[in-house]
């Protein structure tokens, strides 16, 4: 297990890492998500020990590490370019480390074997790196982090030169060898898609600091900032004023667009202001079966659409002057909606509970993690 507690870092006066903690559980695939420059690779340094935090403790397995140097920290690291040398083979590059621990050369050739067959290298044994594909010379950089056993792997953005088409291949071998291995995995990128798909838990990460962690699914369905809904995924905002509110339910007023009614875990003030936002996937064209009191509809013309496939994205602009993004899968080979073209008048459905509430001004929910 691995524990974060207030850790800060500054560079020439500059704040990079802010109060920022963390728990990671032993056998996690803990995802942290952010845009570059958010302090990510910088927490990892701080974690490997390449980096001194100006505050805050790094713990490991119960031990505070903060002060233990690089080399005595139980950590494997694999950078970007996976940092290969060039000018040994598969087995020599696993082998660095061993070697200089000074291990005996009898000891650590049944540890390489073992590693060679799990990551599936055995036959590339005595290969050179620039003969390598993209997935082996991964795999070879995660058997030469992991040969010394440490207790958790830190993965800095490995995937991301990396075609798209070969980036799906490479995340699925990680998962598979993540399980194999069953070490903890510490993986950092700002691929929306590759933190959700490799994640058992996964944080988003914003200037520095930690807004929110927990299962992938919770986050994407409710983040607890403005923030985190904008960054993990797609979304539609609507603007409007909030009206009366009991218990939950809340109404909100979108002026020329009519009055909605929402449910929120939020007390808002009746003449607040709010933003609310729900991801495109949650509306539809057709009237949802069911009866739920709490299915809504706004009316507006499709300005434009754009196929994309397996579905087409129409947006709608509502009397308001609002736009929102709606996808219609299609229902046939190659085919689109005939009855939905630009300029015509539509209703959009979708239900109030997934209108996600925030006040104007930037305020979030309580942060939320799932255990």
């Amino acid at each position: 297990m691995v524990r974060l507690e207030s850790i800060t870092k500054s560079f020439e006066g500059i704040p990079v890492v802010r109060d920022f903690s963390l728990e990671i559980q032993a056998g996690d695939r803990f995802t942290l998500l952010g845009e570059s420059g958010c302090g990510k690779t910088t927490l990892l340094r701080l974690i490997a020990g390449f980096e001194s935090p100006d505050g805050g403790r790094v713990v490991i397995n119960g031990k505070d590490m903060t002060a233990v140097p690089v080399e005595r920290r139980p950590v494997g690291f694999i950078f970007q370019n996976y940092a290969l040398f060039p000018h040994m083979t598969v087995y020599d590059n696993i082998a660095t480390g061993p070697r200089v621990r000074r291990q005996p050369e009898s000891g650590m050739a049944k540890r390489i074997g073992e590693l060679l067959e799990i990551t599936r290298l055995t036959a590339l044994r005595d290969a050179w790196p620039d003969r390598l594909s993209g997935g082996e010379r991964q795999r070879v950089a995660i058997a030469r982090a992991i040969v010394n056993e440490p207790e958790i792997l830190l993965l800095d953005e490995p995937l991301s030169a990396l075609d798209a088409t070969l980036r799906q291949k490479l995340r699925a071998e990680l998962v598979e060898i993540q399980k194999a291995l069953n070490i903890t995995f510490l993986f950092v990128t700002h691929d929306q898609e590759e933190a959700m798909s490799l994640a058992t838990r996964m944080g988003i990460m914003h200037e520095g600091r930690l807004l929110q962690s927990g299962d992938p699914r919770e986050l994407y369905d409710r983040p607890a900032s403005p923030y985190a809904a904008r960054f993990l995924g797609e979304v539609n905002t609507l603007r409007g004023v909030a009206g009366k509110q009991e218990g939950r339910r809340v109404t909100l007023s979108l002026g020329a667009a009519g009055t909605l009614l929402c449910e929120t875990g939020q007390r808002l003030n009746a003449g607040q202001e709010v933003s609310g936002f729900i991801r495109p996937e949650r509306m539809f064209f057709a009237e949802p079966a069911g009866g739920d009191p709490l299915v809504q509809t706004l009316e507006g013309t499709v300005i434009d659409r754009q196929f994309l496939g397996g579905f087409t994205r129409y947006h709608v602009q509502l009397k308001n002057g609002a736009t929102l993004r709606v996808p219609s899968p299609h229902s046939g080979l190659g085919s689109e909606d005939p009855e939905v073209g630009r300029n015509d008048p539509v209703r959009v459905w979708f239900s109030g509970r997934d209108l996600i509430l925030f006040p104007d001004g930037g305020t979030a929910m309580p942060q939320t993690e799932s255990t």
